[in-house]
């Protein structure tokens, strides 16, 4: 993979760390898994952030054609553009 365009601020350890997705989806469905926040690598500006509301998370996502949306299990990622609802690999993996 290419140098990493995205990083988890890992709350336990203190430290930043490596998303292994350039994906930017991908990269916020990975760490909010874990419950990380998001940042650029290459600014560390803030994406993601699983502690803030959906409000403020949708103002920074926007620059990213995402916004959260409420899902019957919890909320997930959407395109402002198409429409289109992105489903972490979890739910792919229970055949939701």
């Amino acid at each position: 993979m290419k140098e990493s365009k995205f990083l988890a601020w890992d709350w336990d350890e203190g430290c930043y760390k490596k998303i292994p997705s350039n994906d930017v989806v991908e990269a916020i469905y990975i760490a909010w898994n874990y419950e990380f926040d998001v940042f650029r690598a290459e600014d560390k500006q803030l994406i993601f952030s699983g502690q803030d509301d959906k409000e403020a998370n949708n103002d920074r996502l926007r620059a990213y054609g995402l916004w959260l949306i409420d899902h019957e299990n919890g909320r997930l990622l959407q395109s402002t553009e198409t429409g289109e609802v992105y489903y972490p690999n979890c739910y792919k993996e229970r055949g939701q």
